[in-house]
């Protein structure tokens, strides 16, 4: 089980299996409201409709890519496994992954209490 984050009875991981993308790829220009059509794991398509909306709008050059996974929440196994080696303890990749989300979750909360 590959962990994103690990709780006390649940553990956060990347779903995976038949029918899921790795990967979800669009883009937005940031000078209009034009938007990329979605690609499952394959970005390239993405890039070319950017390259194609500057040429026919020369001063629109910046955009937003954006990747989407699906993430699920499972219970967390009875033997969990011990980590591969001896990690920095508190600063280890579930409290990096926990403060990566919080902080994107941050961004967000000004949009939720205006």
């Amino acid at each position: 089980m590959n962990d994103i984050v690990r709780g006390a009875d649940r553990v956060l991981i990347q779903e995976r299996g038949p029918g899921v993308p790795g990967g979800i790829y669009g883009a937005e220009c940031m000078s209009c409201e034009a938007v990329s059509p979605l690609f499952d794991d394959d970005s390239l398509p993405v890039a070319v409709w950017a390259l194609q909306h500057s040429q026919d709008q020369p001063d629109h050059t910046l955009f937003l890519a954006r990747t989407e996974r699906h993430w699920r929440v499972v219970p967390r196994p009875d033997d969990p496994q011990p980590p591969s080696s001896p990690g920095p303890g508190f600063a280890g990749p579930a409290f990096v992954g926990l403060m990566c989300l919080l902080t994107a979750l941050s961004g967000l909360l000004p949009a939720l209490t205006a």
